[in-house]
């Protein structure tokens, strides 16, 4: 089997340059050859074609081989060169390879051409594998894998650069935060493939809509960048406009129209700040604006934005939190109010907050349910649970309560993230309880039971928790493959003479469906004590034990297992 080889012969002997061409043919290759004697054929030689190799006498009589060599560099670097001459001394064949050549062979030696051609062939393809992949390295050091879009880190340079330049030429530059409206419905009804999908249209009508000189960046999630150099407000609004009418377009995923908005934040050189972090932050406020306000779009305007910069900066500290592992769990076990065993260890959520001190779920929990960021935090703390008590170096033998957020459940892959962490920690699925809140069962019920189903079916166990605050039908919760019960704390530590009753009926109900109940913030001794007389399972509360950390925790596990025999 031939190999074609397009070879560029720098030779002024027609007779010298046939034995090269007959000795490489001879060798496997079919050679598709012109010859060159000059500076001008060899510009036009090279501005014409792509040639695989080149090979030159040194010595002619119009044209040096080392000319030729500096003059073929100007136009590729990579093409192998060999210098086959006649008349080339010692002295000269060092001289022709610090001057860039690759090899030298002399005329009457031609049984080494064909080897060393494959040689440097061979590594000239090495070469350029090698340069492919490192400026395909850089490509997605800069670029969104999904999108293809430039990402942060490119949008950052890019809009420093544009920034530079705008201060030099006086000329505006206009900078928009876009944020997708509806593409969240697409994630958690269709999956993730059917919005990554989603993602790869917007970004391609986008880039569509605007100018060559624009810049389209994703920054992450459902989030993108649109610069625009030279363009000022009225510029901006005209460029929005556009993309909100391209997205009145559905978009088709698997056969289905979908339907996205957006909310586009605008900020532009220099009324709104004098560099690319000022105009990126400035844009991105006035886009929360557009969103709480559902306007579409709005410019930045500081008089009215301090709100929307306070939950900025909360959002910020709240991502950088978590990607900082300043979320920690306290634990509060769960007491078998007949016999004083433990039945569980619930984890709960603490913000480690670097300004603002210890932080309960109360004051961070709402903000990453709005924000999405409630998915990376739900699962870090989860990890962190099993590994403090159900990990083998770990157990107790007391199964660990976590609280699952709404938002989690609606992910369709929660069932195969959680058995990825049970498996990462080596824990049992039976080792692990998920709380969940009645509100949200009773809200979408038919996504609920097949999440929970498959939840379920994995081993791991599954609680009603604040039972009784919400509006349960007793028929659908007979058909939930769920565990226990949690009555809620404010009908536990209540004075109302009513309460009991309430308390009674919810213990009542949960035994009938072959559920364990527990109450909630028992607060002493007597609520300790009418709860077990009323029936209930277990409690919860300060006057039980208060939360704290894991050590101390189970330290109090061991007590009481030594207090009550066990």
């Amino acid at each position: 089997m031939t190999t074609s080889l397009r070879l560029l012969l720098i030779e002024d002997s027609e007779d010298d340059a046939a034995l090269v061409v007959r000795e490489l043919s001879r060798g496997g290759y079919n050679v598709t050859a012109t010859r060159v004697d000059t500076a001008d054929a060899l510009i036009a030689a090279l501005e014409q074609d792509r040639w695989d190799i080149a090979i030159a006498d040194y010595t002619m009589p119009r044209f040096s081989g080392t000319d030729a060599l500096a003059l073929l560099r100007e136009y590729n670097r990579d093409i192998p060169f060999l210098f086959v001459s006649g008349t080339i001394g010692e002295d000269a064949a060092v001289a022709a390879m610090r001057s860039g050549a690759h090899d030298y062979l002399m005329k009457g030696q031609l049984k080494r051409l064909v080897p060393a051609v494959e040689r440097e062939l061979r590594e000239v393809g090495v070469r350029r594998a090698r340069k492919t992949a490192e400026e395909r390295l850089t490509h997605l050091a800069y670029h969104d894998p999904l999108t293809d879009l430039p990402n942060r880190l490119s949008l950052h340079d890019r809009l420093e650069q544009a920034v530079l330049t705008s201060h030099r030429t006086g000329d505006p530059l206009a900078l928009i935060v876009l944020d997708l409206d509806g593409f969240k419905t697409i994630n958690d009804s269709l999956g993730h493939d059917a919005g990554d999908r989603a993602l790869q249209q917007v970004a391609a009508r986008i880039r569509t809509t605007l100018r060559e000189v624009d810049t389209v960046a994703r920054l992450g999630g459902d989030e993108f960048a649109l610069m625009l150099p030279r363009t000022d407000g009225h510029g901006a609004e005209r460029a929005v406009r556009k993309v909100l009418d391209a997205l009145q377009q559905p978009l088709v995923i698997d056969g289905r129209p979908l339907v996205v908005g957006g909310s586009f934040g605008i900020a532009w050189l220099p009324e709104h700040g004098p560099t690319g972090d000022a105009l990126l932050q400035q844009a991105d406020i006035a886009m929360y604006v557009a969103k709480s306000a559902e306007l579409g779009f709005a410019v930045y305007a500081a008089d009215r934005d301090r709100q929307a910069h306070d939950r900025l900066t909360a959002i910020t500290e709240l991502r950088d939190g978590i990607e900082q592992d300043q979320f920690v769990c306290e634990y509060q076990p769960i007491l078998d109010l007949h016999s004083g065993a433990v039945l569980a260890i619930e984890a709960l959520a603490r913000w480690r907050h670097p300004r603002l001190g210890w932080l309960p779920p109360s004051e961070f929990i709402d903000l990453a349910e709005q924000t999405g960021l409630i998915e990376p935090l739900t699962m870090g703390l989860l990890d962190r649970a099993l590994a403090d008590w159900a990990a083998p170096d770990a157990r107790v033998g007391v199964p660990i309560a976590v609280n699952l957020s709404p938002r989690s459940l609606r992910d369709l892959d929660l069932p195969d993230r959680i058995a990825s962490i049970l498996r990462l920690r080596g824990a049992d699925p039976s080792t692990l309880i998920l709380e969940i809140t009645e509100n949200f069962v009773m809200a979408d019920p038919e996504r609920s039971a097949a999440c929970l189903a498959r939840l379920h079916d994995t081993g791991v166990r599954l609680a009603v928790d604040d039972f009784g605050t919400g509006y349960s039908s007793l028929n659908y919760l007979r058909q939930l493959p769920v565990d226990l019960l949690k009555i809620d704390r404010s009908f536990v530590s209540g004075p109302a003479t009513g309460d009991a009753a309430i308390v009674q009926s919810a213990i009542d109900l949960g035994h009938h469906l072959g559920l364990i109940v527990i109450a909630e913030g028992v607060e002493s001794a007597v609520i300790q004590e009418r709860l077990r007389i009323l029936g209930c399972d277990g409690a919860q509360g300060m006057f039980i034990a208060p939360p704290a950390a894991a050590v101390d925790i189970r330290r109090w596990v061991l007590r009481q297992r030594t207090v009550d025999g066990l």
